[in-house]
């Protein structure tokens, strides 16, 4: 079962990764939470060859990636890409949506959080530190 939880938008500036380079970011706003992947990355998982990493985004002057906390990954359909968190938690945005916000061509795109079987529609939101 799917609920909506978040979107995911191109960053309007470059962050920052872990060595002090700027990057260009997607950033992904999932129940209140801020994470972000490389642009690049998110393509190549997209394509299916390696999964990206999602990371935590905090401001510093400006976006700053910080701790890998999950990696998204293309379902096994290729129509999707599946977001997971390192708590089990496990988000899908549609693959057409993605490519046309990595081409610019849309704004943003919409990202569900998928629910287990047998749980209450009442998701709890689960702290990711880093």
């Amino acid at each position: 079962m799917l609920e909506r939880a978040g979107y995911l938008q191109n960053s309007r500036c470059a962050a920052v990764d872990e060595w002090g380079r700027p990057c260009r970011i997607v950033e992904i706003a999932l129940d209140g939470r801020r994470f972000g992947t490389g642009a690049g990355e998110l393509r190549q998982a997209l394509d299916g060859r390696r999964p990206a990493r999602v990371r935590l985004l905090r401001d510093d002057w400006g976006p700053v990636l910080g701790d890998t906390v999950g990696r998204a990954e293309r379902s096994r359909t290729g129509k999707a890409v599946v977001f997971e968190l390192v708590t089990g938690e496990r988000y899908t945005v549609p693959a057409e949506a993605l490519r046309a916000v990595l081409a610019r061509a849309a704004a943003f795109a919409p990202v569900s959080a998928i629910l287990p079987a047998g749980i209450p529609t009442a998701r709890q939101q689960v702290l990711v530190t880093g």
